[in-house]
C-alpha cells in the first residue's frame, strides 16, 4: 500500500472545480470530453500549466476514473447528487470523496478535528507540527498540507481569522437524509484504511468535524448496502465494509 502523502493534493482545488466535475460525471460524460470544460475553468485563474495539469488530475481521479477502493463510493456519490445538488450536499460529497481517495487530506482532516475539539481556534504552526510527528519532518509534508488547508478554507469546512494561519471551524454541513450520513460513514472508513470501526468511535471521530451527525445512528447506517452493522458486545456495535468480491462455493460455481 502507497505512503499516505503520496496519495496527497498537489495543488489547491477549489469547490467549484470539483462540484463542476461532479455535476458533468453526473451526466455520464467521459473524462476527455469533460477534461475540456474543467480545463477551461481551472485555466481562469491559473497560468501553470503544471497547476492546471495537477488540478484536472485530482478531478479526474476523484469523480471520472476513482481508484479501486473508492469505485462505488464514487457510484453511490453520483446518484446522491443527482437526488439532491444543494451547496451542503455538495461540499459534504466532495469532502468524503476526497479523504477517501487522497488518505494525507483525510490525515489533514483528522488532525484539524481533533485540534479543534481540544481548543476553540487551530494556529497552522500546531497543525503542520501534528502532521510531521505522524508523517516526518520533510519540507514536502509542509508543501502539501498548505493546499490541502488552502482547498478546506475555499470549501468553506474551516474559516481563517483576521490573524493569518490561524482557523476556527466553518459552517457546518447538513445531511439531508440518512442515505447521505450513511455514505459519508463508508467514506471515512475508506480513509482512515480499515475494514472495521466500533460504532461509537465513528460517530465521534474528528474527521468528520465538518459535518453534523446528530442523527446518526446504527439504523441510519443500514441504508448502505455496503456497510456491515454487528454488536459485539451488549453495549457496542461494530461497523464494517462489506467485501465488495464476488463469493464463491467450494467447487467453483455461484454460493
Amino acid at each position: 500500500m502507497r505512503n499516505k502523502v503520496e496519495l496527497a493534493f498537489r495543488r489547491k482545488v477549489r469547490a467549484v472545480w470539483l462540484d463542476q466535475g461532479m455535476a458533468l460525471a453526473a451526466q455520464d460524460l467521459p473524462w476527455e470530453e469533460a477534461k475540456l470544460a474543467l480545463a477551461e475553468a481551472v485555466a481562469a485563474e491559473n497560468s501553470g500549466a503544471e497547476t492546471i495539469r495537477k488540478v484536472l488530475e485530482h478531478v479526474r481521479t476523484i469523480w471520472f476514473e476513482p481508484r479501486d477502493n473508492c469505485i462505488a463510493l464514487r457510484s453511490a456519490a453520483l446518484t446522491l447528487f443527482r437526488a439532491s445538488s444543494s451547496a451542503d450536499t455538495c461540499i459534504l460529497l466532495n469532502w468524503g470523496i476526497a479523504i477517501a481517495t487522497y488518505p494525507f487530506v483525510g490525515s489533514v482532516g483528522e488532525t484539524l478535528g481533533r485540534l479543534l475539539k481540544l481548543q476553540h481556534e487551530v494556529h497552522r504552526a500546531d497543525l503542520q507540527r501534528r502532521l510531521r510527528e505522524q508523517h516526518g519532518d520533510r519540507d514536502f509534508v509542509g508543501r502539501i498540507t498548505r493546499y490541502d488547508v488552502s482547498s478546506f478554507l475555499d470549501w468553506g469546512i474551516i474559516k481563517e481569522t483576521k490573524k493569518a494561519g490561524v482557523y476556527l471551524p466553518g459552517k457546518q454541513l447538513q445531511a439531508t437524509n440518512a442515505e447521505q450520513l450513511a455514505w459519508l460513514a463508508e467514506a471515512v472508513l475508506i480513509s482512515c484504511g480499515g475494514t472495521q470501526m466500533p460504532f461509537s468511535q465513528l460517530c465521534r471521530h474528528p474527521i468528520v468535524f465538518p459535518v453534523s451527525v446528530e442523527n446518526l445512528n446504527s439504523g441510519v447506517l443500514r441504508a448502505n448496502p455496503r456497510l456491515r452493522v454487528e454488536r459485539q458486545s451488549l453495549n457496542e456495535e461494530c461497523v464494517s465494509l462489506r467485501d465488495p468480491r464476488p463469493k464463491h462455493s467450494p467447487h467453483g460455481g455461484e454460493p
